[in-house]
């Protein structure tokens, strides 16, 4: 880990922490930052350049580091619009499939105001694959291949000076080592030839001898070193000179560089959010025009249209009757027809469990329930369930309103939330805890008048099967067990319509006496 990764991960630390550091901390961060003095004094520093921050024995290890993470930032970017709008354009393909789909193959089957909302539909969809398509190219396009092009315009930048001062870096690292040994060596030296010049005033005969050769040795050496100490330190202090001069134009640079990149990023981002902003408001004017078409959709309408385009007729069907053939009257068909009419025209009143039943467009409060549900998505995060990798147990149904939107507040699926709205809709308590959920109200056109001729009694038909049926319509009937539960929320106590007698039977129709003369 690098200097510049250190200090980014020990400030999320201590942000983390969010205590005040003591003394041991203190003393503790004193040995962290040990080599690295320019971190003691980061908190001092005001100047607003690189070129005036990044000074110190670690200022070229930290400015590189920046340097090579804002490159991999960038390379992550690039990497991520490519990703995006791979998604895009899977998206679109499968959007464009769907929009081709058996249901849409159906639409002359329809009533005109249903098949005008299924067309739509199939609109919404293919329009809605085409701006997704379209917003897949401009990903590609405008954004990951913007960031290619200043990618690779910031690293032609980048590469020489970066090179130059890396090799200038390594140039000088050298020349400190060759000038520290020099100099340990002309410092040794010089203790030598101080040491033996004492001796000499110490000893005598052959001990004198021996250390004024010695003392000759190191005096031959120490010329030697001192030249070499001193070309040294002259070629590191020339070096040097050149390095800060090289360093600051450097630092002038990334400094640019850096600049140039959060603005760059900051402009993608921008072209980012934009795109998506007008794909939402295409989208909205999509699902616009397909509530107005919904809207034109009248469900008496449809009905009576395919009565009237594929009825098969009033008439109901009877046995034929007796012919007596051998009082000839099967000589005239027509007399036949006259004498022994067996059929009669429908006239049934409709015995349906949807009268009083209120048109209505939409489930209540359903948009309602899905914002909250993303807003306690986003401030929750994520489940510890899901992060340990085991699967998420089932909630328990809420019994209110209320307590559902409590639920999903704390962290529920919002599957729980829609049930318990939608079967509690008719029950006071559904508005008790807070405002009624606005929904969208659709005024339908007035069902057309069926017109049932006063002059043919109409027929009591009561199937039995429609005992069953309870609630607000046969495909919407939810038969749970907790229905039939007196103590759930949502029971009601049903009546059920058993008649007060045994069904009569239907009486035929009187049969003619084949006796009787025929009238003319």
């Amino acid at each position: 880990m690098g200097p510049f990764a250190k200090l980014l991960h020990r400030s999320e630390r201590h942000k983390r922490s969010g205590k005040i550091p003591t003394t041991n901390d203190t003393q503790h961060a004193q040995k962290e930052t040990d080599g690295l003095p320019y971190q003691q004094l980061r908190q001092g520093i005001k100047a607003k350049e690189f070129c005036n921050s990044f000074w110190g024995e670690e200022g070229y290890e930290t400015l590189i580091e920046k340097t090579k993470m804002s490159s991999k930032m960038l390379e992550e970017l690039k990497n991520w619009y490519k990703e995006r709008a791979m998604i895009e354009a899977e998206y679109a393909k499968k959007l464009q499939k769907l929009s081709k789909a058996n249901l849409f193959q159906l639409l002359r089957c329809e009533g005109d105001g249903l098949q005008l909302g299924l067309d739509s539909l199939r609109q919404v969809t293919a329009k809605s694959a085409h701006c997704h398509a379209e917003l897949s190219g401009t990903f590609k396009a405008s954004l990951e291949a913007k960031t290619t092009e200043f990618i690779n315009k910031r690293d032609g930048v980048r590469k020489n000076p970066q090179a130059s001062i890396e090799k200038l870096h390594k140039r000088i690292a050298e020349l400190r080592v060759l000038q520290e040994k020099a100099r340990k060596k002309f410092e040794t030296d010089a203790i030598a030839v101080s040491g033996y010049s004492a001796q000499m005033y110490l000893v005598q005969g052959r001990e004198l001898d021996k250390i004024s050769a010695k003392l000759d040795k190191a005096q031959g050496s120490i010329g030697v070193t001192e030249k070499d100490y001193r070309v040294l330190t002259q070629n590191l202090e020339d070096t040097t000179q050149t390095w800060n001069l090289q360093w600051k134009s450097f630092c002038d640079l990334i400094q640019d560089l850096e600049e140039d990149r959060i603005d760059f990023v900051r402009s993608s981002l921008w072209d980012f959010a934009n795109a998506l902003s007008t794909i939402c408001m295409l989208e909205d004017e999509h699902s616009e025009n397909l509530r107005q078409a919904i809207e034109r959709c009248n469900t008496a309408q449809d009905v009576v249209k395919f009565i009237q385009q594929a009825g098969t007729g009033q008439e109901l069907y009877a046995a034929p009757g007796f012919i007596d053939y051998p009082k000839g009257v099967h000589e005239d068909p027509k007399l036949i027809q006259r004498k022994y009419r067996r059929y009669e025209l429908a006239n049934f009143a409709r015995n349906s469990c949807r009268e009083g039943q209120a048109s209505q467009l939409g489930t209540p409060s359903i948009v309602s329930d899905l914002t909250l549900a993303i807003e306690a998505g986003l401030k929750g995060g994520a489940s510890p369930a899901h992060d340990d990798g085991y699967p998420k147990e089932p909630h328990p149904a809420p019994a209110t309103v209320h307590q559902a939107k409590q639920h999903l507040k704390r962290g529920g699926d919002i599957a729980d939330v829609v049930a318990t709205n939608a079967l509690s809709l008719s029950s006071p308590l559904a508005v008790a805890g807070g405002t009624p959920p606005i929904h969208r109200t659709v005024h339908l056109n007035p069902e057309p008048e069926v017109l049932v001729d006063e002059h043919v009694p109409p027929i009591i038909y009561r199937p039995k099967h429609h005992d069953s049926f309870h609630g607000s319509g046969i495909l919407l009937n939810n038969r749970s067990s907790h229905h039939h539960d007196p103590h759930h929320l949502n029971h009601r106590p049903h009546k059920f319509l058993l008649p007060l007698e045994p069904y009569p039977p239907r009486p035929l129709p009187a049969q003619p006496n084949p006796y009787e003369p025929i009238h003319t």
